[in-house]
């Protein structure tokens, strides 16, 4: 590539650059619907250790809830599934999947203003030591939490402007 050639490639790419620059905002920037979200929302409680995760990750990203005007509504399933069994009739690979239900209503009561259901799946090797395979499902239901917990608060403040808050 000769200098004058690179010289317009470069002048392009800034060109894109300055152009694309003003699309993009923050979702929880100032004075954006999904920042008005935040501490708007009654957080359910969840029983089981997948539940307190869960809880956690929502409450990071929503906010505790101040002057809640909705109510989010959650339901969790967890379940494992042995995936590779040796033949000694061992466990040696498993999958836990995690299913949440969830539907954000106003606190007076209402049609649901959202609803979805999600599906997270994640696995592991059981080994032969019962310890580290427990702390290995343990880290397992954090970060299928976790992934719940993102994914419904961010189709909540994706959809912030509908809520009128």
């Amino acid at each position: 590539m000769s200098s004058s050639s690179r010289r317009q490639f470069l002048v392009v790419l800034g060109s894109a650059a300055v152009l694309t620059s003003g699309c993009f905002r923050p979702m929880l920037a100032e004075g954006e619907p999904a920042a008005a979200v935040r501490g708007r929302i009654a957080l359910p409680k969840i029983d089981g250790r997948l539940g307190y995760f869960l809880g956690k990750s929502l409450e990071d990203r929503l906010g505790r809830p101040e002057q809640p005007t909705y109510r989010l509504n959650v339901k969790t399933v967890l379940r494992d599934r042995d995936l590779a069994i040796a033949q000694d009739s061992s466990v040696t690979r498993k999958t836990l999947i995690a299913r949440a239900t969830w539907s954000l209503v106003p606190i007076g009561g209402g049609a649901p203003v959202i609803e979805d259901r999600i599906q997270v799946q994640s696995g592991y090797n059981a080994t032969t030591s019962l310890f580290a395979t427990r702390q290995t499902q343990l880290d397992i239901e954090r970060r299928l939490a976790r992934d719940i917990g993102e994914r419904i608060a961010r189709a909540v403040l994706a959809r912030a402007d509908r809520l009128g808050t």
